[in-house]
């Protein structure tokens, strides 16, 4: 019965075996009269049996695709000018994300500070009770146009991040 050990032995015998292949070497494999494999990369000494491993140097090796969807012949070159090609397209997608938030964070900013009436948007009303502010309809019309900012630039950075996502500027 083999041992974990054997088992291991083995492993790593076929390991340096493939290894030394792939730098052009000749193994060998050796079997005992106990049945024990060995494997090298010295021929055997003379009247010992061995038999020589055929390693298939080509065997782990994806060839690229040479050509195009439509049966062009690619080159390197084409191939990188497509990558940069993306790439731009993605740093200017990510700058028009980056653009779009900006412009939230600023519309989001412009009706907190336009919450508080300004000059000409309210009447104060007198009474027996006490004094009160009246707010008139240029105060909620100025509001109702800070707020429908907020909600262009929302649908602006939707849209962009959306781009980005794709991929596409379309």
């Amino acid at each position: 019965m083999h041992s974990y050990r054997d088992a291991l032995m083995v492993s790593a015998a076929v390991f340096v075996a493939f290894a030394t292949t792939a730098s052009g070497q000749t193994l060998f494999k050796q079997v005992d009269k106990d049945g024990k494999v060995t494997y090298s990369d010295k021929a055997p000494k003379a009247g010992e049996k061995a038999s020589t491993i055929v390693v298939d140097k080509d065997a782990n090796i994806v060839k690229m695709q040479t050509k195009d969807s439509s049966g062009k012949e690619q080159k390197f070159a084409d191939i990188k000018a497509r990558g940069d090609a993306r790439a731009a397209t993605r740093a200017k997608l990510a700058k028009e994300v980056e653009v779009a938030e900006e412009g939230l964070e600023k519309a989001k900013k412009d009706l907190e500070k336009g919450r508080d009436p300004i000059k000409g948007e309210t009447r104060i009303v007198v009474r027996k009770e006490g004094n009160s502010v009246l707010r008139l309809p240029e105060y909620y019309g100025r509001i109702s146009s800070l707020e429908e900012g907020v909600k262009n630039a929302e649908e602006r950075l939707k849209i962009a991040e959306e781009k980005y996502r794709r991929g596409s500027p379309d």
